[in-house]
């Protein structure tokens, strides 16, 4: 069942205030010819933390481990970090404002912290367990539709889309990798909006320190209202776990959009189909006529504070909370 949700234009627009650092990435991390696909920003994982949009891109090269991973822009390497068995994740201050990062790779001999590498300089390899990630930011962004930057750490609230960062050719050789419909191809991670259902919502029971902290005690009370990373006009619900199975679901056609949803609405009745769970690789929710294993009510009570609850497909006639229902907060 196809989802014919609009988004508002205010959710799919560069806000005219929010900064646009010019391109610096010189070099594709992989080589272009390797790539299979690009997942743009805001793809959706909740089994694998990722129960919000996520602020990095995925290059998707098949699994060929051992691929030399190449800077985009000159820098001094500021973090190491582990992931995965065998892989890490390393962060480069390009300039006083722009850092970025390449995660899943592992590392050339020599590179650490306080190394200075150019722009196309091997810094590692593909390990083959995961897709490269690359994210940016820059201290001079603000993205508008995180309404509690509290929440969410730095290189999130400075997110900068790393495609746009890059110089032509470069450019245009990966875009043409994106699989998203439409002219944007950067993608989108904020889509809160004041008073409304749309974006991101965590479980009163988080403090506004803690509440993006990728663990399973912290993402599995995240919750979002947002919509599909390929197929941007398709209303998606992502489930950290403590509501609901875990998982990103679909909605039929005829759910309203969370973007119109507010206080005056009411109580809203959302089926969930699905769901069909992103991969690491940023696979969206595909079999969207696929019943799912039940359903949210949700109203909101007031504009930072939603009430929520979730039924199995055996308690369809219920219209009304439980003393179960939940409540989650911007």
């Amino acid at each position: 069942m196809a989802v014919s949700a609009a988004v508002s234009p205010a959710l799919g627009a560069a806000d005219e205030n929010t900064f646009v650092p010019n391109p610096v990435f010189t070099v594709s991390p992989l080589d272009p010819t390797e790539v299979r696909e690009i997942i743009p920003l805001g793809n959706l994982s909740p089994r694998h933390g990722h129960v919000f949009p996520t602020d990095h891109i995925y290059f998707d090269y098949a699994g060929k481990a051992g691929l030399p991973v190449r800077a985009p822009a000159g820098g001094t390497v500021f973090s190491v970090v582990a992931q995965l068995v065998g892989d890490l994740k390393i962060e480069i201050r390009a300039d006083e404002h722009l850092s970025y990062y390449l995660a899943h790779i592992v590392l050339e001999p020599g590179i650490g912290n306080g190394s200075r590498v150019k722009a196309g300089q091997v810094v590692g390899r593909a390990s083959g367990r995961s897709s490269l990630d690359l994210g940016a930011y820059d201290t001079r962004v603000r993205l508008p539709g995180l309404i509690n930057p509290k929440r969410y750490p730095a290189p999130t609230r400075q997110t900068v889309s790393p495609l746009s960062l890059f110089v032509e050719p470069v450019k245009s050789q990966l875009y043409a990798k994106v699989t998203r419909a439409g002219a944007d191809k950067d993608g989108k991670i904020d889509f809160d909006r004041r008073g409304r259902l749309v974006g991101n919502w965590f479980h009163e029971s988080l403090s506004a320190d803690d509440g993006s902290r990728g663990v399973p005690e912290i993402f599995r009370k995240q919750l979002a209202f947002v919509y599909d990373v390929r197929k941007p006009k398709l209303v998606r619900i992502s489930i950290g776990g403590t509501l609901a199975p875990a998982g990103t679901y679909a909605v039929p056609a005829e759910s309203p959009d969370p973007a119109t949803v507010g206080v005056e609405t009411g109580l809203v009745k959302y089926p969930l189909l699905g769901p069909e769970e992103g991969s690491r690789r940023g696979e969206s929710v595909a079999g969207e006529r696929v019943a799912g294993p039940g359903f949210l009510l949700v109203q909101l009570v007031s504009e930072g504070r939603l009430q929520v609850e979730y039924f199995d497909k055996t308690r369809a006639e219920v219209r009304a909370f439980s003393r179960s229902a939940l409540i989650y907060e911007r």
